[in-house]
C-alpha cells in the first residue's frame, strides 16, 4: 500500500533534475580547462601531477579537487556508481549537458571503465586518452558507439 501510495504522488509530479551546485559547475569548469591547456600526457593510476601524466579518473578527480568538490579519488567504474562522494543520477545521453560525467566501456570485463565529462557543449567530451593525453573531441564515432553511460552530478554548493 505505501508503495502505492508513493507511486502515486510522484507519478503527477514532473521530475526535476538537479545537477551541480553553480559554484561547483564553474569551478570544475575552469579546473578541467586548466588542466585541457596543460596537455597532459596519459599515464596509469595518474592522479596527481599533471606534468608526470593522469588517466581517465584522476584527471576528473584532480580537476573536481582543486574546484572544492567533496569526492575522493576512485575508479571510473565506482564513480560510475557514485562511490566516494560522486554522486549523482544517469540521464540519457541525449539529455547530457556540460559537465555531465561520460562513461564508456570500451571491453565487456570493465563496464564503465573509462570516464570524461561532456564539454563545451553536448556534441564534445573531455578525457584523458589513451594514445593523445588530455583531450577534447567531438563526442562520434567510436566514442559515440561505446558510450555506456551518462551522470549528473547532484552536488550541491
Amino acid at each position: 500500500m505505501f508503495s502505492l501510495l508513493l507511486f502515486l504522488a510522484f507519478s503527477g509530479s514532473a521530475c526535476r533534475v538537479e545537477a551541480l551546485g553553480p559554484g561547483y559547475h564553474r569551478a570544475f569548469k575552469l579546473e578541467l580547462g586548466l588542466l585541457i591547456a596543460q596537455n597532459p600526457k596519459y599515464a596509469w593510476g595518474g592522479a596527481t601531477d599533471p606534468t608526470q601524466g593522469l588517466d581517465c579518473s584522476g584527471y576528473l578527480a584532480l580537476a573536481a579537487r582543486w574546484a572544492g568538490l567533496p569526492v575522493r579519488r576512485t575508479t571510473s567504474r565506482r564513480m560510475a556508481l557514485g562511490d566516494a562522494g560522486w554522486v549523482g543520477i544517469d540521464v540519457p545521453p541525449e539529455s547530457a549537458t556540460d559537465l555531465d560525467l561520460a562513461f564508456w566501456t570500451f571491453t565487456q570485463r570493465r563496464p564503465d571503465g573509462h570516464v570524461g565529462a561532456f564539454y563545451g557543449g553536448s556534441l564534445s567530451v573531455t578525457h584523458a586518452s589513451y594514445r593523445r593525453g588530455v583531450v577534447v573531441q567531438p563526442l562520434k564515432g567510436y566514442l559515440q558507439t561505446t558510450l555506456s553511460r551518462v551522470r549528473r552530478l547532484t552536488i550541491g554548493d
